[in-house]
């Protein structure tokens, strides 16, 4: 393989070596010595201590960004923490920020973080979930927007740092070059990307460095020494501390290990720690400035700002947020302050990793929070183990046995081929699997690997609701605890599978959010992981996410193309000439396709959902056919999305399908060409419902009807005698009630 999910998802880029000298090498009054000589008590020391930060960081030669040094020189002289305050770039209306920004410098902010508004928040809490929601609806969804409002607030005299904070894909559909220049052009001082991790932001962290933006990095709880370390590399004026494992948003108390956690990070730094998450009164802001460098204040400003009252001129909210500001600023003051800074401003560098093993070619990679690397850093530790465990694999196959039904059958469908008239079509029936589909291959396994992780509480998102029966399903065979995602549009037009689920003791809570749908789902588990990490395991349901999800799913579900290969073989002596399935984030598929990757005379066939057409706006989830290359939810993939990297609508009459994106391993195999995709609208995977029904006797689910169409198509351009297998990947009956009320039937 090439090298190529806020709240506590925060996390930083970073390098794996760096080649400055520290900052007391060429001046002996600098030396570790003089500077560990200093106490913090109250009275005369504290004045002896902001004389030593004055003689220690008063040289700009030590620097890397000059307006972030002196913010935190300025912060030091005045025996202070620096305060940095966070708003949404356009919230509550574009014509607010400017004004916002500047009542921010005159509240007595030392350093702004400004938003970039984003689609898919993943790790950030209900308030700033909906300040993002806000500002794009009116009409902040682009860095161009972001980058204006810093080039305005500059010309109206602000002059405190602008760091902009977001997720990576806004970015990267900037362009990485473009973004580090323009926004060094507008005033801007640096960045801090949710979702851009060290092993993904090397060229990221560079390019911006030359053009003196500091990158921010941030550490979690979680992190440990050695990745701390790691982090570090890439800081060049101050490291961000995420004080709790969890989304962003005010909290009643700070964490009563937060002091170890700070001194923890301070072992290996002496750059400016800023720490934040659930800071939101001046009593907390004051117990934070006592043990670090800056204290990061965010939802509370902005709940603040919406005091004001819905009515409010831009005027009345700056007022607001000004006022607001100077209160909390007043528990910056510092008294005894631990964990010091004894040096601001270095160089940074990154180095890409050597040997990437979480690629497909250019698609693929872990862009997640720094919260979740240690859990990722086990999953994907733990599964190379079980991959090659034979009492695992046999456990993983006595349940397919012996509790799925498999392997589950192939036989041909003689009537559907007749209809065709062209290959022989043959149906792979994992319509028969216990639960109704293929996802039981998948949540067993992953089930059985969280058991090995000693994490007893599961979570997962659906959309159709069969990965949510069947990780319920294992969850009650297995004692686990099972937690369920699921769009509030998808749990009404899946009423059955929600019952299910709550049957089999599950906690089926509807996501709001958003479209409410699938992606929405993923996007709210992946805020319950953030929070819940330590305890819990995500069983994702789709060959979709951060490496090794796709991996993993892809491994769980190949049993299917390796049934098919040996019931092909022993039916008819030969592989089959195609295989044909559904495509949303891609499971089914893949588990079909993969055992036939090697074997070229095999043509590998996806069905996306065009909904009602790939030419209406907003209409469709042809991913493939209408998408374009983005970071969505972990990996790079394609996406259906604007040229600003913001995540469109979608619609497909399929819930299972109705996604925004796709699996990397997908998307590579369709940039190479070795897997064609086309879609199917929901009109004709209506005429591939009824045809499957009709012919065959079977009723299948709304997703694989997709299938069915595009199978029939493709059959009838192949020579008789050649042999086309459909993934018969579920069944219709939790599609019954949607498709008798298209139909006008009262059921």
């Amino acid at each position: 393989m090439r090298t190529a999910l806020l709240a506590t998802m925060v996390f930083a880029i970073v390098s794996r070596s760096s080649s400055f000298l520290p900052a007391f090498a060429s001046n002996p009054s600098r030396s570790p010595s003089h500077a560990s000589t200093t106490t913090h008590n109250f009275g005369k020391t504290t004045v002896q201590t902001a004389a030593l930060y004055s003689s220690t960081l008063d040289s700009p030669s030590t620097g890397f960004n000059t307006r972030l040094d002196n913010a935190f020189k300025a912060s030091k002289e005045k025996e202070e923490a620096a305060f940095i305050g966070f708003i949404t770039a356009g919230y509550p209306s574009k014509a607010d920020t400017v004004e916002l920004m500047l009542a921010m410098e005159a509240g007595g902010t030392s350093v702004i973080e400004l938003g970039v508004p984003y689609t898919d928040p993943q790790a950030d809490g209900a308030t700033i979930q909906l300040t993002n929601q806000v500002a794009i609806k009116g009409g902040t969804d682009s860095i161009k927007d972001v980058l204006e409002f810093v080039k305005e607030a500059r010309a109206k005299g602000l002059t405190i740092p602008v760091i902009l904070m977001g997720y990576y894909n806004p970015f990267y559909q900037y362009g990485v070059d473009a973004l580090a220049a323009d926004t060094a052009a507008a005033g801007g001082d640096g960045f801090i990307v949710v979702d851009l991790p060290p092993e993904e932001g090397s060229t990221f962290v560079n390019t911006c460095a030359s053009h003196k933006l500091s990158y921010i990095p941030l550490i979690a709880p979680t992190s440990t020494d050695e990745r701390i370390k790691y982090l570090l590399e890439s800081a060049s004026s101050f490291v961000y501390c995420v004080s709790v494992t969890g989304v962003t948003g005010s909290r009643t108390e700070l964490p009563a290990d937060l002091t170890d956690f700070i001194a923890r990070i301070r072992k290996q730094t002496d750059l400016p720690l800023a720490v934040g998450f659930g800071i939101g009164n001046p009593s907390q802001v004051n117990q934070v400035a006592e043990i670090g460098d800056g204290v990061v204040v965010g939802s509370a400003i902005l709940n603040a700002v919406d005091r004001a009252g819905e009515n409010a001129s831009p005027a009345e909210r700056a007022k607001a947020c000004k006022d607001f500001i100077s209160e909390m600023v007043v528990g910056a003051k510092q008294t005894n302050p631990a964990n010091q800074a004894k040096r601001i401003g270095k160089e940074p560098a990154a180095e890409a990793p050597e040997n990437d093993e979480s690629r497909f070619g250019d698609f693929g990679g872990q862009f997640i929070p720094e919260t979740l690397s240690e859990a990722f850093r086990e999953i994907d530790q733990e599964y190379k183990k079980l991959k090659v465990d034979p009492e695992f694999q046999a456990e993983v196959a006595r349940y397919r046995k012996e509790f799925v039904g498999g392997p589950t059958p192939l036989h041909l469908a003689p009537r559907l081929t007749e209809f065709a008239g062209g290959a022989n079509i043959w149906l792979k029936r994992e319509d028969l699997a216990h639960t109704g589909a293929h996802k039981i291959n998948n949540a067993i396994g992953q089930a059985l690997m969280a058991k090995a992780l000693g994490k007893n509480r599961i979570i997962a998102e659906t959309g159709a609701g069969q990965h949510g029966v069947a990780t319920a399903t294992v969850c009650a065979m297995l004692g686990l605890e099972c937690i369920v995602y699921m769009g509030e549009v998808d749990t009404e037009r899946q009423k059955l599978n929600v019952f299910r689920m709550n049957t089999l003791g599950a906690t089926v809570i509807p996501v709001k959010n958003g479209q409410r749908t699938l992606k929405d789902a993923i996007n709210e588990a992946m805020r319950d992981w953030v929070t819940n990490v330590r305890d819990t395991h995500y069983l994702i349901g789709s060959a979709v996410g951060p490496h090794p999800f796709p991996t993993i799913v892809r491994d769980f579900q190949s049993v299917i193309g390796k049934e098919i290969k040996a019931e092909m073989q022993e039916k008819l002596g030969k592989l089959p000439d195609a295989i044909v399935a559904c495509v949303g984030g891609g499971s089914n598929a893949i588990g079909a396709f993969h055992p036939f990757i090697k074997d070229e005379g095999v043509a590998l066939h996806g069905a996306e959902a065009a909904g009602f057409g790939e030419d209406v706006e907003e209409g469709h989830c042809a991913t493939m056919s209408a998408g374009t290359p983005g970071v969505l939810q972990g990996a790079m993939t394609y996406i259906i999305q604007s040229k600003d990297g913001q995540s469109k609508q979608s619609h497909s009459i399929s819930a299972g399908l109705d996604y925004v994106g796709v699996g990397p391993e997908h998307a590579w195999l369709a940039s190479t060409g070795r897997a064609l995709y086309d879609s199917v609208t929901d009109e004709q995977a209506l005429e591939g419902f009824d045809w499957l029904c009709k012919y065959e006797g079977i009723i299948p689910a709304l997703e694989t009807s997709h299938a069915v169409y595009h199978a029939v198509q493709i059959a009838k351009k192949m020579p008789k005698g050649s042999n086309l297998v459909i993934n018969l990947s579920g069944r219709g009956d939790k599609d019954m009630p949607q498709i008798a009320k298209i139909k006008g039937v009262e059921v």
